[in-house]
């Protein structure tokens, strides 16, 4: 019974923030290899009681999640965004979910129901094979004195006799200019005139006369602008932000302000190279983990060394995905690499002591032990072929970096919060044949850890446990051993194994991985990493009928007890499928189907009740690009989604949500301007029990509808130097929730100084009506400043 209490406990929480705090997120269609996009995620409802959202990322077959802060937006624009470039190296399907903190510090996820196991996928198409029949002519790219008015030439002469020349497409910086180009038996050609300093990138596309479809190289060249040359080649960015809100609710106002302020540079003097970056924020404070970001690197011929914030990876279990502040060097060969670092990957931070009533002082909010890192890596060989490494990771809390009253309770002097010891050690094999087409791979690795090291090592006397044939006090500055280890006597349970296999042929791309991780395995040194777990995962893309059809499926398997150390073992599985079919570029459909279930194990009893939660969600897209409509191409677009999460075991809870979305989005060929319409309802059907003062559960179901409208108007100005653009959204709820409307205008621009200086600046309003609750009615004024400077 305690089980299924705490269960309905933790959906309590998150219905009540669901009530309070409403999003939507439309999933990317699909993701190619070497590109990044963009994830977003609408507040709908509850701006103002997010603290933040962070996105949770990993390629299929990983064994643990990276996490990323989302850039917030504002009341009248409630947009969390982030840039994902880590996508751009997936060769797999790209799985991420949301976590959504409250200011009051609940939180929910996206999706609401067990994240990790069924998160949000993107299937990631396999890389077209590039045709070697195009031969770049003009420009070299190793010469660097092109003017703004350069020829783009390129030779077709080895596949002449088998291509259709009426099929030929010349794209210039993503524009098809075709037209404007010059087609030959040979070669094609096309005239850059005012070309504006900065990268520009081009491309040819065309049809064999068997149909297939070739694509050539995605060339690019740098066109210089002309400025003052400094004595060494230095180039860099400068951002500086400013976020200032006000809000007024029943003649009262309060407002808000931050900033932040970036700096990156890279420089080069004959065999020296160096970079930089620092980051400054107006929310840095000593009673958090630091925002603020500083680092230096220099590389030389085979040596890298860092200082400052650094986030190496040695390993999946050793050292991955945490920012370690300190030194970091690399000694690199041809077959050849030796990494360490060494700094703190947390700050030491006082807690809070505050007096109860009756003046005996109370620990409020305990401290944080500042936590260092001792990490090295040997790698012989080369990730192109045969490659083996040898791991080291060394995590130590130190006791003295707080003050005993911030991690002891005063009234008993108990411990609030406990220092830590964790050293790890680790191996991993890499081979890859045929230009990295096969690749398979193992990393395997063992962890101590002890999870209160307060009283120190304890002597060889009183270490009953195992007969050991030295002193622990002895290798006290190793590692502490003492009663507090996890677990007392080290073995198979301290061990994580992942072993994984890619293959890629006939365009298709297959990738295979297994994990083990024992239920003792701890690594302070890697985010998130799930142990007492045994995952299997299997994800395969497919392209079909000359790259317009894109399958993917796959599917986890995962359960804990690895060691057969508890009564009953949890499973879970996930199965997903996509279908994107592209029969040419004005049309598209895209179908997405995922399924998945957990079980405890548990046989129902008087003394627990079984758990056995069930997710299904499937989705449906089209678009079409209306090109008929004269001077004016527009393209339609069409989604459908559906999702049931349900308890299939206890009938505990049932949610139910169905979404529609429409849109056309229409390009104005002899206006300078981009118009977006877009319509979206959601009803949401959900049911789910609810404990009352006599401790009885009640039935409670709920019926909600979402309504949205959102107008954007989008210019290009001044040849694309200013680019201001106009937005308008009104949504509306109602079902069996309070009632609630709301407007938001946003107004903004970006101007172009130079190709190298922009500034961008939006001011919004929203305004919010509850007609259940006048009361909390309010209007909110933002305003928004970038400040970005290239050198």
């Amino acid at each position: 019974m305690k089980k299924i209490l705490l269960t309905l406990f933790a959906l309590s929480i998150i219905g009540h923030l669901s009530a309070v705090i409403s999003f939507h997120h439309e999933q990317p269609v699909n993701l190619l290899v070497g590109n990044i996009l963009d994830l977003e995620l609408e507040i709908r409802e509850g701006y103002t009681d997010v603290d933040k959202v962070t996105v949770f990322f990993r390629q299929t077959g990983e064994t643990s999640f990276s996490e990323k802060d989302l850039e917030p937006g504002s009341e009248s624009n409630p947009i969390f965004s982030s840039t994902m470039e880590e996508f751009a190296a997936y060769s797999s399907t790209a799985e991420y979910y949301f976590v959504i903190q409250s200011i009051s510090g609940d939180i929910v996820t996206f999706p609401s129901i067990q994240p990790e196991l069924n998160p949000l996928r993107i299937s990631v198409n396999a890389p077209q094979d590039t045709n070697e029949g195009f031969v770049l002519l003009s420009p070299d790219t190793a010469f660097s004195d092109i003017t703004n008015d350069f020829l783009i030439a390129v030779s077709i002469f080895t596949i002449s006799d088998q291509i259709d020349h009426n099929t030929i497409q010349i794209f210039v910086d993503d524009k098809d200019v075709t037209k404007g180009s010059r087609i030959f038996t040979n070669a094609l050609t096309y005239k850059m005139e005012k070309a504006k300093p900065g990268l520009h990138s081009f491309y040819v596309k065309a049809k064999m006369l068997d149909g297939n479809i070739i694509e050539s190289e995605h060339w690019v060249t740098i066109l210089k602008e002309e400025k003052y040359e400094l004595p060494l080649d230095l180039s860099g960015r400068a951002l500086v932000s400013m976020r200032y809100q006000n809000t007024s609710r029943n003649s009262l106002e309060d407002s808000d302000k931050s900033a932040n302020f970036l700096l990156s540079f890279n420089g080069s003097q004959k065999w020296l190279r160096f970079k930089s970056k620092i980051y400054l924020s107006s929310l840095e404070t000593s009673f958090a983990q630091a925002v603020n970001r500083y680092n230096l690197s220099f590389l030389v011929p085979h040596f890298n060394l860092t200082l400052g914030d650094h986030a190496p990876k040695m390993n999946s279990f050793l050292l991955s995905g945490k920012n370690v502040q300190g030194i970091h060097g690399k000694l690199d060969f041809d077959s050849f690499r030796f990494m360490y670092t060494y700094g703190n990957i947390k700050r030491s931070v006082d807690g809070k002591v505050i007096q109860d009533t009756t003046g005996q002082d109370v620990l409020d909010r305990a401290g944080t032990f500042k936590q260092s890192n001792n990490s090295l890596r040997l790698e012989i060989g080369s990730s192109k072929n045969f490659m083996i490494g040898f791991g080291f990771a060394k995590n130590k809390d130190k006791i003295g970096s707080i003050n005993e009253q911030y991690y002891l309770d005063a009234s008993d002097s108990s411990l609030v919060v406990s220092p830590k010891d964790n050293l790890l050690f680790g191996t991993d094999v890499r081979l890859s044949l045929m230009n990295q087409r096969f690749v398979l791979g193992t990393e395997v690795a063992m962890s101590l850890y002890n999870d209160n090291i307060i009283d120190g090592a304890i002597t060889d006397l009183d270490f009953s446990e195992i007969d050991l044939p030295f002193n622990p006090e002895d290798f006290e500055d190793i590692f502490v051993i003492n009663e507090s280890m996890v677990p007392i006597k080290p073995g198979v349970t301290n061990i994580a194994l992942k072993s994984y296999l890619r293959l890629f042929f006939y365009r298709n791309l297959l990738n295979i991985s297994f994990t083990n991780i024992g239920s003792s395995f701890n690594s302070l040194s890697t985010n998130y990493l799930q142990k007492d777990a045994m995952i299997i995962s299997f994800n395969d893309n497919l392209m079909l009928m000359n790259n317009r059809l894109a399958l993917n499926f796959g599917f986890n398997l995962s359960s804990d007890n690895v060691d057969d150390t508890k009564d009953n073992t949890s499973t879970s599985t996930a199965i997903f499928t996509q279908a994107m079919y592209k029969p040419n570029d004005e049309l598209y459909f895209n179908l997405n189907f995922n399924t998945s279930g957990s079980e405890d194990g548990f046989v129902p009893d008087s003394t627990n009740t079984a758990v056995d939660i069930r997710s299904t969600a499937i989705s449906f897209g089209t678009g079409y690009l209306v090109k008929q409509i004269n001077s004016a191409p527009t393209r339609f677009s069409f989604n459908f989604s559906n999702s049931l999460n349900k308890d299939d075991a206890n009938d505990s809870f049932e949610y139910s949500r169905n979404n529609i979305a429409l849109s056309a989005k229409t390009d104005f060929e002899q206006l300078p301007i981009i118009t977006i319409i877009s319509y979206t309802f959601t009803l949401n059907d959900n049911s789910y029990l609810v404990k009352d003062e006599l401790e009885k559960f009640t039935l409670v179901e709920e019926a909600s509808n979402y309504n949205s409208i959102f107008v954007r108007g989008e210019f290009d100005l001044m040849e694309s130097k200013l680019k201001p653009y106009v937005e308008f959204r009104y949504n509306l709820f109602n079902g069996d929730i309070e009632s609630q409307a709301a407007q938001m205008f946003n107004l903004g621009s970006s101007y172009k100084i130079t190709s190298n200086s922009v500034i961008s600046a939006d001011a919004g309003l929203k305004s919010y009506q509850n007609s259940d609750s006048p009361y909390n009615d309010y209007s909110k004024l933002n305003f928004k400043m970038n400040i970005s400077q290239k050198f």
